[in-house]
């Protein structure tokens, strides 16, 4: 086989992964509901974490950063965070909120969106 095939299909390889790497970040449609008693609780986080997400890029949630219950979706409660912006990223960045199931983040909710986004690899948060 001719050189500039196989570098041709080596090329066409590495943009086929390229373009994996860079998925888009799934959701299905998750209406927000008010929280239960109507008070907007502050939990602040105690310990440092990083999230690895789908699509293979990875955020940092800070020790001591707030996040306000701003509601529920079926999947679980609604963190908002406080004086801040979080974000996923994939093909494009969305901005979330924290979606937590007895002391577990399960996903994101994208308020742009509407949505739920999963997260592949649950994890404990250790809040206040």
């Amino acid at each position: 086989m001719p050189t500039f095939i196989r570098r041709a299909r080596l090329c066409l390889a590495a943009l086929v992964c390229t373009l994996a790497a860079c998925a888009s970040v799934s959701h299905t449609p998750a209406a927000l509901s008010a929280p239960p008693d109507g008070v907007a609780t502050v939990r602040t986080l105690q310990t440092a974490t990083t999230i690895d997400f789908d699509t293979h890029y990875r955020r940092k949630l800070a020790a001591g950063s707030q996040w306000k219950l701003v509601g529920t979706v079926p999947q679980g409660q609604v963190y908002k965070p406080v004086n801040d912006v979080f974000t996923v990223e994939g093909a494009h960045m969305h901005e979330a909120y924290l979606v937590l199931a007895d002391g577990r983040l399960v996903g994101f909710y994208l308020p742009a969106e509407g949505g739920f986004s999963s997260l592949a690899h649950q994890q404990a948060l250790n809040f206040n």
